[in-house]
C-alpha cells in the first residue's frame, strides 16, 4: 500500500512502494488541503488516504473533513420522508430516540389521517395513539403532538415558525429539533447535535472536551463555514449511522481516517513493537 512519511515540519511524501506505474511525488500539505480538486483520479484518492493527522491543526482537520464530504457526499439530506414543514416537524418529534426507518414506516398513515395542524389539533389521545404505537415513548409523543398542533393554530396561524426561539416554544420541541427544522427547511446555519453528531465530532477531533450537545454545537459552528452548516449536520449523522457506529466503528473502510484522532489513537494502542531477542550468553565454565 501507500506509506505516508513525514519529511520536515510541513511536507508529506507519498511513496507508492510496490505500486507499478504510479509516479512518486511530494506535495506541500497545506496547499493540498486547501485545494484538493487540483488532483484527480488516483492522486485525489491518495490525498484522502494520507495519514497526516499527526501534525494537523484544528483548522486543517476541518478543511480536510469538508473537502472529503463535499467530494463524496455533495448533496446530503435527511432520511426522514416529508412533503412540507408541518410533516417534517411531526417526523422529527417522532424520531427522538427512534430510528428514521421506523418513523418512515409510521408517518404515511398518520399524515393521511392528519394532513395539517388543524386536523391534528382536533384529535384525541385515543384517536392518535394507535398511529404511533410502534414509536418509542408513544404516550408522551401523542400528548406532545396534539399540544404542538394546538399551539401552531393558536399562536402561529397553523404555520410552522422558522426561528429557533419560536420553535422551542412548541411542546415536544427542543433545541435539537428546532435546529433540524430551520436548517433543513430554510438552510439556516444551525447545527443539530444528536448522538451521532456528538460521537462522530468527538472521535474525529472536530470537538475537543465538549461535555454537552450545546458545547459541541458551539465548537462546530465556530469552525464550519455558515454556508455548509446545514449539510455538515447530515454528513456527520450519516457517517455516524453507517460508518462510525457506536460500538464497533468501521475504521478500516472509513474515508476520513487520515484526519481522525480516534483512528490514530486506536492504531497506537494496537501497535506492539517487536522485542529484540537477546543473544544467548556463553555459559560460564566452572573451574575445579
Amino acid at each position: 500500500g501507500i506509506t505516508p512519511h513525514r519529511v520536515g515540519l510541513k511536507r508529506i511524501t507519498l511513496r507508492p512502494e510496490k505500486q507499478p506505474g504510479f509516479i512518486d511525488h511530494s506535495v506541500n500539505r497545506t496547499s493540498l488541503l486547501n485545494s484538493p480538486c487540483r488532483y484527480s483520479g488516483k492522486e485525489q484518492d491518495d490525498y484522502f488516504r494520507v495519514s497526516a493527522n499527526t501534525s494537523m491543526t484544528r483548522e486543517e482537520r476541518y478543511q480536510y473533513i469538508i473537502d472529503y464530504f463535499q467530494r463524496h457526499v455533495p448533496e446530503a439530506a435527511t432520511e426522514l420522508e416529508y412533503h412540507n414543514p408541518f410533516q417534517l416537524l411531526v417526523a422529527v418529534i417522532l424520531s427522538a430516540q427512534c430510528t428514521d426507518k421506523r418513523v418512515n414506516l409510521t408517518t404515511p398513515a398518520l399524515f393521511r389521517a392528519y394532513p395539517d395542524a388543524l386536523s391534528l389539533s382536533q384529535a384525541s389521545f385515543e384517536q392518535l395513539f394507535p398511529f404511533i404505537r410502534s414509536i418509542s415513548y408513544p404516550n408522551n409523543k401523542t400528548k406532545h403532538l396534539i399540544a404542538m398542533a394546538k399551539m401552531l393554530i393558536d399562536k402561529f396561524s397553523g404555520e410552522v415558525p422558522l426561528t429557533v426561539e419560536e420553535l422551542t416554544l412548541l411542546p415536544g420541541v427542543g433545541r435539537k429539533t428546532a435546529n433540524v427544522i430551520t436548517s433543513v427547511i430554510d438552510q439556516q446555519p444551525n447545527m443539530a447535535v444528536d448522538t451521532h453528531v456528538f460521537r462522530v465530532a468527538a472521535r474525529i477531533g472536530l470537538t475537543v472536551r465538549a461535555k454537552t450537545p450545546l458545547a459541541a454545537e458551539k465548537q462546530l459552528i465556530r469552525y464550519l463555514p455558515p454556508s455548509i452548516v446545514h449539510k455538515a449536520h447530515h454528513w456527520l449523522i450519516l457517517h455516524g449511522r453507517y460508518t462510525c457506529i457506536a460500538r464497533k466503528p468501521k475504521c478500516e473502510s472509513c474515508g476520513v481516517q487520515a484526519a481522525c484522532t480516534f483512528y490514530k489513537k486506536s492504531q497506537s494502542r494496537t501497535y506492539k513493537p517487536t522485542a529484540r531477542k537477546k543473544s544467548p550468553s556463553s555459559p560460564v565454565k566452572k573451574t575445579k
